[in-house]
């Protein structure tokens, strides 16, 4: 493994020296050439800066779109057409005018697509876009490297030799820093599992509550663990008669299972909730199969009454585009890593030995896979979750529509945010993950793959602009990573913020607190959600470059909401983490920078969303899928995934030194 240079002789080398990045032998390829060196520098700011923010998403721009004026704090009032609250203050903060030319809702891709054929020279400020469009015009010469300017980025210079890995997973193919992306609250739990708690007390620890059930299914999952001396799927199987399985038959092995194996338990509820919670995949499935069979049970628990053909989810994504979190639970068989980051289409993992792999043909994943088809042939995963024609919110329909008349449909758990989820339902509660084993160590460990990251949208500075342009943005830029900018684009403009107050966290952090105009506000045009009303109404909060803060998060969490933060915390459930020397549990690239040549050689292969369509084919059973789960992989690599992963093992190498 090569030595790695350390980020703040970086910096240095290319402050004293103002050298043209890091030395590759690929670096010919780069049109960027060294003009950028050339160039009379001159102090001087441009009294207009350009901005194209574009997100596909015309509420989420640096415009004011909403229908109805916002009165703020001290009664100015910003109507439809206006720049939002944030920027306005971005703009007297840095004293000159800021100039939103965003087609509103134009998506980062086609943004740039459309940029790309005028040379960038409609705006001084791209964004919205991903990091790796970033990186391909920057190496063609359409972005300045804000490597070089780091002596006028005196606060994002001291961000980066903070977070060295930051600064690796943002330098492109030849050296060069072509934008600043949005990094989350890194080193914070992100999405985790949630479920009802009502609902497992009501089943396992009294008959009070039970009503008669007649509903059965066919059991086809045969378990996985041998941890202890029984395996509690295997004693439910054995239990069906002629493979059908009643709820008295599930409930009934079920508790004299935990009886039996957990004798030390204050209740059987105990072994699933709260921070000592001690179960795994298969005690999950269990339960999950109990639920399934007691809709009347229920149903009366949620709505107070027995609903006449009540329908259960044990498990549910929050919509369609999340089916991938079905995927997740892949990592309770044995541990096999799914996502190497955040981002759906990250599917590169280190192993224990530290190899660069593609999770989705490897053999523990193939396997986990039939594992998910077998449970959702038993009906213990929502029906319609992978169906993209389907556009509804499962998780308002199933966890926050119990009170609506007609309501038939009820779920249990799913993988979402916290403060979010927490706030659809009282009784939703984090519960920790199913224990499992982790890469080539045999202890039974808490894991939670989705964490908080490095987010692959961000901004960039075109070249095609004036000196006196590029001055101006690169003040607004380096705004966002002083303590000022920070407060403003996690928690709105200073008069949103309470006055000489302080918000303590559940992690003992101090931060600023929002002020009784963000709360209320909040509440009277996004139903309570503050992060979407600092987005659409203030602009704060907006996938730029900047790093967002856990503190607002915390601020908006009701309900058990903090019970569900300190159940990760105190648990200390293991997450994937940039610094950690353990190889598996590090975080891959979000973006990852090719070549030219990697690019042409990546276009030679086939490998996209019919390959990813067939994993949903088969785990949903359907007529047009694979008939087996090695069906997958034999797709992945009639599309040549053996060619897709080469060219991303070697950009990974180049990205981190090894």
């Amino acid at each position: 493994m090569l030595k790695k240079i350390s980020f703040l002789l970086l910096v240095a080398a290319l402050l004293l020296v103002g050298c043209g990045g890091l030395d590759t032998s690929e670096s010919d390829e780069s049109n960027s050439s060294d003009d950028e060196d050339q160039v009379e520098t001159t102090d001087e700011v441009a009294s207009n800066l350009k901005i194209n923010y574009a997100i596909g998403n015309n509420q989420r721009t640096l415009t004011y779109n909403q229908s109805n004026p916002l009165e703020l704090p001290d009664g100015t009032v910003v109507s439809s057409g206006e720049l939002k609250p944030t920027w306005q203050h971005i703009q007297s903060e840095m004293g000159f005018s800021i100039e939103d030319v965003a087609v509103q809702d134009q998506t980062g891709e086609e943004m740039m697509e459309i940029a790309s054929s005028t040379g960038f020279e409609d705006a001084t400020i791209y964004g919205g876009a991903k990091g790796d469009l970033y990186n391909e015009f920057g190496s063609k010469g359409y972005f300045i490297d804000l490597g070089k300017r780091l002596d006028k980025l005196p606060n994002f210079s001291k961000y980066l030799e903070e977070n060295p890995s930051i600064a690796d997973s943002i330098t492109a193919f030849d050296g060069s820093i072509y934008y600043i992306p949005y990094v989350a609250e890194i080193d914070n739990y992100a999405r985790v599992l949630h479920g009802r708690e009502d609902w497992v007390v009501a089943l396992l620890d009294s008959a009070d509550t039970l009503e008669q059930e007649d509903a059965s299914l066919d059991v086809v999952y045969e378990g996985y663990w041998d941890r202890n001396d029984e395996n509690v799927v295997a004693l439910q199987n054995e239990a069906a008669s002629g493979g059908a399985l009643t709820q008295q038959a599930a409930l009934d092995t079920l508790l004299n299972y935990i009886e039996e194996t957990y004798p030390d338990l204050d209740t059987p509820s105990s072994l699933y909730l709260g921070s000592e919670a001690q179960y795994d995949i298969d005690e999950l499935v269990a339960l999950w199969r109990v639920m399934k069979l007691s809709p009347n049970t229920l149903s009366k628990v949620s709505t107070g009454e027995v609903v006449d053909g009540a329908i259960i989810s044990p498990y549910f994504v929050r919509n369609s585009k999340n089916r991938w979190d079905i995927l997740r639970m892949v990592n309770y068989f044995g541990g096999q890593r799914i996502f190497g980051s955040d981002t759906q289409t990250n599917r590169y993992y280190l192993d224990a030995d530290g190899n660069f792999n593609y999770s989705f043909i490897e053999d523990q994943a193939i396997e986990g896979f039939d594992y998910l088809n077998q449970l959702y042939s038993e009906g213990l995963v929502h029906s319609e979750f992978a169906d993209l024609n389907n556009t509804d919110n499962f998780r308002t329909t199933f966890y926050a529509s119990d009170e609506y008349e007609g309501q038939k449909q009820f779920g249990f758990m799913t993988y979402d945010w916290i403060a979010s989820t927490t706030a659809t339902n009282e009784d939703v509660i984090a519960m920790l993950p199913p224990l499992t084993t982790l890469g080539d160590s045999d202890e039974m460990i808490h894991f939670i793959e989705n964490t908080r990251t490095i987010k692959p949208e961000g901004w960039a500075i075109s070249k095609q602009s004036s000196e006196e342009e590029i001055n101006a943005a690169l003040q607004v830029f380096d705004f966002f990573f002083s303590e000022e900018g920070n407060v403003v684009q996690n928690y709105g403009t200073p008069d949103m913020v309470a006055d000489e107050e302080i918000f303590t966290g559940p992690d003992g952090v101090v931060y600023p607190k929002f002020g009784d105009w963000i709360i209320e506000t909040a509440n009277e045009f996004k139903d309570g959600d503050v992060s979407s009303f600092l987005r659409d109404f203030v602009g704060s909060q907006m996938a730029l470059g900047y790093q967002k803060e856990i503190g607002f998060e915390y601020q908006y969490t009701v309900n058990q909401g903090f019970e569900s933060w300190s159940v990760y915390q105190v648990a200390d459930v293991t997450q994937p983490s940039y610094n950690t020397d353990n190889p598996i549990l590090r975080l891959t690239p979000t973006v990852f920078s090719l070549t030219e040549q990697e690019q042409a050689q990546l276009d030679t292969t086939a490998v996209g969303e019919n390959e990813d369509d067939q994993i949903f084919l088969y785990i949903t059973g359907s007529e047009n899928g694979p008939e087996t789960a090695e069906g997958i992989k034999e797709a992945y690599m009639e599309a040549g995934i053996d060619t897709y992963i080469d060219i991303y093992k070697k950009a990974y190498g180049r990205m981190t030194g090894e």
